[in-house]
């Protein structure tokens, strides 16, 4: 069975059609069968009946005083409407034109005066055929008594029943239609709710909603509220987590702080094999713990945000940079066009960009470039420097270790790793190549809009 949703609507829908069609198709032709079944007999009695009253009987010969009967049908040979009267005791027969010759055989049952029988027996040319009978006495010669019958062929019968159903079908057609018209319509009614929560589901993942709450039919309201819940508790269990890794990289800062007293005295003492051992390990821990921290910090995408306008926030933040001791000494150029976006916070945009100008300004030889350019579908920041850049075999770690690749300059060695952390958050990249000032040129790509 499929999966889909709407296939089930669709098989249940044509399957209640045909099933429906077919019941109502075989009630009507088989109401239709009887009925006109009835009409034939009663025919074929009125027949019986106008045959037995125009019999003339003299002396065991039978004759008819109207001649020829009403139907135009038993002149025709083999018609398909027929009569015969029989001499139960001589064995004469007197036949109606339309049998050609041919005779139709009776049961060979007690047949009271003034009853009348029903019979399917085979007539000519083996045709099946309904015959009405009864039995009539000569006045004249009362041992003698006659057999009246009149037959109609089956194929009439049938005849008219298919023209019936050839006529029933356009109107079985047009039902058919109607009801797949309203199963369609009931369907999308029925769906409607899931699209709707579809859709809430992607205004939630934009970050237009809070929740999906409101979005569902009173009897999926209960599921919509669970749904709300759990995602405040993961909302919650978010933050507390973030709390929590902040008070244990503060907690671990008092311990790391008395090793450090630990290795400036064994320094002191003349063990500086000792002290450069633990001071490698504690320096680690502190790399560790920084990136983690950092990592905590990163807001990540809401669900409810707008777009943020970038230039303004690239331009606040150059500034700032540029004031500094080192940015005063370097050349800023900016590219940044007007009206660029990208659904980022601001609080971990400004983040991304100042570990990229931090490490610009800590390592450029003169100039730094800053550029911001739309390309298929996403945002491109570009940081770029003069100074010595990073080999290609560097970059990969530069991006996925927090160690530094280069002791002489003070630092954690995290900072283009956390820039890749928040990228990363909200579906982005950040890619290292050669720069064309000389140096090396880092750029983040953001999406326009989160999926």
């Amino acid at each position: 069975m499929t999966n889909s949703v709407r296939a089930r609507f669709a098989i249940v829908g044509i399957a209640t059609v045909l099933i429906v069609i077919g019941a109502i198709g075989m009630a009507v032709q088989g109401m239709f069968e009887r009925h006109n079944e009835r009409e034939v007999l009663a025919e074929l009695d009125a027949d019986l009946r106008f045959l037995a009253r125009s019999l003339v009987l003299d002396n065991g010969v039978a004759t008819l005083s109207v001649q020829p009967l009403a139907d135009p049908r038993f002149q025709e040979p083999l018609s398909g409407l027929y009569w015969q009267v029989r001499n139960d005791r001589t064995g004469a027969i007197l036949r109606s034109p339309s049998l050609a010759g041919a005779s139709f055989p009776l049961e060979h049952d007690r047949l009271p005066l003034g009853e009348r029988h029903r019979h399917i027996v085979f007539g000519p040319e083996g045709t099946k055929l309904i015959v009405l009978e009864r039995r009539i006495e000569d006045p004249s010669e009362p041992a003698a008594s006659y057999r009246v019958a009149v037959a109609v062929d089956r194929k009439l019968l049938e005849a008219a029943n298919r023209a019936f159903l050839l006529d029933l079908l356009p109107l079985l057609g047009l039902i058919g239609a109607g009801m797949l018209l309203a199963f369609t319509l009931q369907g999308g009614l029925a769906l409607g709710p899931i699209a709707r929560a579809r859709r809430a589901l992607q205004e939630l993942a934009e970050g237009k909603r809070e929740g999906i709450g409101g979005a569902l039919p009173s009897e999926l309201q209960a599921l919509a509220t669970r749904f709300d819940a759990l995602l405040d508790e993961q909302r919650r269990g978010a933050r507390l987590a973030r709390e929590r890794t902040a008070d244990l990289a503060h907690g671990l800062r008092t311990a790391l702080a008395l090793l450090n007293a630990r290795i400036r005295e064994l320094r002191d003492r003349g063990d500086g094999e000792m002290a450069q051992a633990l001071e490698a390990i504690s320096t680690s821990i502190e790399q560790r713990m920084a990136r983690e921290l950092a990592r905590a910090y990163i807001e990540g995408p809401k669900t409810h945000s707008v777009p943020l306008a970038l230039r303004p926030v690239i331009e606040r933040v150059a500034r700032a940079f540029a004031r500094t001791s080192r940015g005063e000494t370097l050349t800023w150029q900016q590219d940044i066009p007007q009206d660029v976006t990208a659904e980022i916070e601001e609080g971990d945009f400004v983040e991304l960009l100042g570990v990229l100008l931090d490490n610009a300004t800590k390592w450029a030889s003169g100039r730094i470039a800053i550029g911001l350019h739309l390309a298929q579908g996403v945002v491109r920041l570009s940081v770029e420097d003069d100074g010595p850049g990073i080999p290609p075999q560097d970059r990969r770690a530069a991006l996925t270790r927090g160690v530094q690749l280069n002791s002489d300059k003070s630092g954690t060695g995290l900072g283009l790793a956390v820039a890749r952390d928040i990228a990363l958050a909200y579906g982005g990249e950040v890619e290292l190549a050669d720069s064309a000032l000389g140096g090396l040129r880092v750029e983040v790509v953001l999406p326009l809009r989160r999926s």
